[in-house]
């Protein structure tokens, strides 16, 4: 699944660490339930403009009536989630390339694990995760500021 290779979080123009504020429900079919976040931005890891203060993304859910459709990314996000998210722009409707929600103490954790497993991937791994040495180095220093913001905040 393209999501899960480290081209996805490489590419992503915008990354950020925040708290979900608001989730709305957009639409809602049998197959699949189309939301939008409002999120708290506490840090900009990686941008190409002005940080706001404040994010939307629209993603795909699912819930009881909707079950979870295989193969796509699909989050169920909730007011006070802390999440990291890959995205293209602070406000967007094309859905995240990469997000991880939980506490923080978990979110730091998956960045660790992110990084541990960059860090030591082959060169056949860096190809099938469509990156080379440079995007590797990148990375690693993304991943090394999200750990140490994830340390330090609360």
């Amino acid at each position: 699944m393209r999501s899960f290779i480290e081209a996805v979080r490489r590419k992503a123009t915008v990354v950020y660490v925040g708290s979900v504020k608001e989730v709305q429900l957009l639409t809602r079919t049998k197959f699949d339930i189309k939301a939008r976040a409002v999120v708290d931005v506490s840090a900009v890891v990686r941008s190409t403009g002005t940080n706001p203060r404040e994010a939307t993304l629209e993603y795909s859910s699912f819930d009881d009536k909707t079950p979870m459709l295989e193969g796509g990314p699909q989050y169920q996000l909730r007011r006070g989630v802390k999440v990291v998210v890959f995205a293209n722009a602070f406000a967007s409707t094309i859905p995240p390339g990469y997000l991880l929600q939980g506490s923080r103490e978990e979110l730091l954790r998956r960045v660790e694990t992110l990084r541990d497993a960059l860090s030591h991937m082959s060169s056949d791994q860096l190809k099938a995760h469509e990156i080379n040495e440079e995007d590797r180095r990148i990375q690693l220093a993304l991943y090394d500021k999200l750990c140490a913001y994830l340390r330090t905040s609360k």
